[in-house]
């Protein structure tokens, strides 16, 4: 399943020129308290406001925490702020069970709540903002402790082999090119939708032909999909 590669090369392109630091995980877990929790704005030290996506490979994904940018401990106030996490499966040559693993890993980031990191998000877009708490920032909240909390998360799929979650708050960053980015993976992923699901199988109407047409194997896919249907 390699239909996000292309965007994970545009994403290394696109941060490649930028400070980083790379952190193992940590033996030290921040508590997930299990709901989705409410941060009064008194109660907010800052929020974070931006894009959060998942883009998933069979390639090889070494686990970790990148981060681009001034950490949680260090951020004063308001900013912009991106998150993508490069999930490693395994190389699933049933399609449909592909699918179905990519969809339960996007399931991962409406089930993950660190505490006093509220994060708001929907299934029906790629933004991610995020409030953090005063009190977690004394207690030493990290992008390294919560970043080895989600990659916990998707770990607990035994068919999720690596995963590298990549934290972005430089000002410098493209933040409008990382849109753009996580809106193609959005597309792709309605593409997917598309190829796995409709009964229809008319390609010059349909308004996705152009990513089947641009991203390798999904055409493929399409035929592979309706041959099977008409079975």
């Amino acid at each position: 399943m390699n239909f996000f590669d292309s965007l994970i090369r545009d994403v290394s392109l696109l941060t490649e020129k930028l400070p980083y630091k790379d952190f193992s995980c940590s033996d030290e877990l921040w508590q997930d308290v299990g709901y989705s929790q409410v941060i009064l704005q008194r109660d907010t030290a800052f929020e974070l406001g931006g894009t959060g996506f998942n883009l998933v490979t069979s390639e090889p994904v070494s686990d970790g925490i990148t981060l681009i940018g001034d950490d949680l401990d260090s951020i004063g106030d308001n900013r912009k702020f991106a998150r993508v996490s490069l999930v490693q499966i395994e190389d699933e040559q049933d399609q449909q069970k592909a699918y179905n693993l990519i969809r339960k890993i996007e399931y991962v980031k409406y089930h993950h709540f660190p505490e006093g990191y509220m994060i708001r998000t929907s299934s029906r877009s790629h933004k991610e903002a995020v409030r953090v708490a005063k009190s977690a920032i004394k207690k030493g909240i990290t992008f390294r402790k919560i970043g080895s909390l989600l990659i916990n998360k998707y770990k607990e799929n035994p068919a999720v082999k690596g995963v590298r979650v990549i934290y972005i708050t430089a000002e410098d960053a493209d933040y409008g090119k990382l849109e753009a980015l996580a809106q193609k993976n959005n597309t792709i992923t309605e593409t997917l939708n598309h190829v796995m699901n409709s009964v229809k199988f008319d390609c010059d109407s349909c308004n996705l032909k152009p990513v089947c047409d641009e991203i390798e194997g999904m055409k493929e896919l399409h035929f592979k999909s309706a041959a099977m249907r008409e079975m």
